[in-house]
């Protein structure tokens, strides 16, 4: 087979073109790599203090909790444009 045929042309106008990537989109997606950001470092305090016995302050699971529906929203959104 060849490389010719294996490889498809270019077809209709991309995404941005179309205006599907707009400002709304990018911000969705800027929302979603922050919410998890959040909910990544306060699930490490939060394990981190449980392991050492150190005691757990009621905001990092808080925190956790609400990074994870912040960027799960996000992406839900960016994936349901």
């Amino acid at each position: 087979m060849a490389l010719d045929e294996i490889q498809q042309p270019n077809i209709g106008k991309p995404d941005y073109a179309r205006g599907a990537s707009s400002a709304g989109l990018k911000l969705c997606a800027i929302l979603t790599t922050v919410g998890f950001a959040i909910f990544w470092v306060s699930a490490l305090f939060t394990v981190s203090g449980l392991v050492g016995g150190a005691g757990v302050h009621w905001s990092m699971p808080v925190l956790c909790l609400i990074g994870l529906a912040v960027g799960i929203y996000g992406r839900r959104r960016v994936e349901c444009r």
